[in-house]
């Protein structure tokens, strides 16, 4: 994915286009696994309230 091609998607979930925010949320899932780990191990609740917390919240996104 080119810079141009993410910052149209960003933008498009930043619209609230739901097809949008689920390609940023599956790209960006790695990173959602890594920051969500206790002690080794997904805390399932963690990673959820992380997901939920950026779909609730993309619309706030300032984008230049």
């Amino acid at each position: 994915m080119t810079p141009k091609d993410f910052h149209d998607l960003l933008q498009r979930a930043v619209s609230k286009d739901i097809d949008a925010l689920e390609q940023i949320l599956e790209l960006y899932t790695p990173l959602f696994d890594r920051y969500s780990r206790v002690d080794g191990h997904i805390d399932e609740d963690l990673r959820q309230h992380l997901l939920i917390h950026i779909a609730v919240h993309i619309s706030d996104f300032k984008i230049n």
